[in-house]
């Protein structure tokens, strides 16, 4: 199974390992036995539970936003002449999409770390003493259902990080353990796979719409 993942990517992962290669002084093997780690971590984790509920989120918005999506999606295929980074990049409303669902339906929800010291957990209204030791739980949908932050928390609003202002909201999307606008390192314990989770539910979205025009989910039968 290994080396057929390995065919693949060295198939199929042509700019992601020139870019590996090119900026990061990896060889293009090693990009590839990363890239194998990194999916292969992630696809239960976070693959299994965030792309069904990210396409159910699409489908439940109907067709207006599915002929924007598709709009946008062959266009900026159209413009960079295929599906690649500088295609995707091109598509602020489907990058939207993806981080609404990821803050509406984070794909791992809680946390649980102890404290190593003694610390403050601070709120908008209040500060809590943490003892060292002592067992912490955190639970995403609070912090991204927050409504000093989000408007209309509760809903899914797929344009919510389009422009200027919307793009600030993205360092509140916490669904990696930590801000979106940071980048995970030995010391923050953030989710060392995000902008894979991230950049994969965009890739499928873009190849979604840029086959079909609009799309619906069918709820499994209750078993019998």
């Amino acid at each position: 199974v290994y080396q057929k993942l390995y065919a693949f990517f060295k198939t199929y992962g042509g700019q992601a390992l020139e870019i590996a290669e090119n900026e990061f002084g990896i060889t293009k093997e090693e990009a590839i036995h990363n890239l194998i780690f990194m999916f292969g971590l992630n696809a239960v984790a976070g693959f299994s539970l965030f792309l069904p509920a990210l396409i159910k989120h699409i489908a439940d918005q109907g067709i207006e936003l599915h002929k924007r999506l598709a709009e946008e999606v062959r266009n900026a295929i159209k413009e960079k002449g295929d599906l690649n980074f500088e295609a995707i990049n091109a598509m602020p409303l489907l990058k939207s999409v993806v981080y609404e669902a990821l803050r509406i339906q984070p794909p791992v929800p809680r946390q649980y770390a102890r404290a190593r010291k003694d610390l403050i957990v601070e709120s908008h209204e209040a500060r809590f003493l943490v003892k060292k030791g002592e067992l912490m739980c955190g639970y995403q949908p609070f912090a991204m259902k927050d409504p000093k932050l989000f408007d209309r928390p509760t809903e899914f609003l797929p344009d919510r990080f389009v422009g200027e202002e919307g793009e600030k909201l993205i360092g509140r999307v916490w669904w990696s353990n930590g801000p979106e606008t940071e980048e995970p390192t030995p010391h923050n314990k953030q989710c060392p796979g995000k902008d894979i989770v991230v950049l994969t539910g965009r890739l499928v979205v873009a190849v979604l719409f840029s086959k079909f025009d609009t799309l619906t989910v069918k709820a499994p039968s209750e078993s019998k």
